[in-house]
């Protein structure tokens, strides 16, 4: 997992989700929130359910600790 500038984090009614997404997506757009862009056209790269990340799909959970504690300091979107 690599974090950059375009990788921000969503919070959801299921838990928190990290997205990357392409910076030509990040473009402000009238009527669309920097969440939504994320949810819409972003790759999801970890979910955070019940205070537990996994990998996309929630099959297989993260427990490298400097992978969460990345994982954590991504901004919100």
């Amino acid at each position: 997992m690599i974090f950059g500038d375009s990788t921000f984090l969503v919070h959801t009614d299921h838990g928190r989700i990290v997205y990357s997404v392409q910076p030509h997506h990040l473009i402000d757009r009238p009527g669309s929130t920097l969440r939504e862009r994320c949810m819409n056209y972003g790759h999801q790269m970890a979910v955070c359910n019940a205070g537990q990340w996994y990998r996309p799909g929630m099959r297989e959970p993260i427990v490298d600790a400097r992978t969460i504690a990345l994982l954590e300091r991504v901004p919100n979107a």
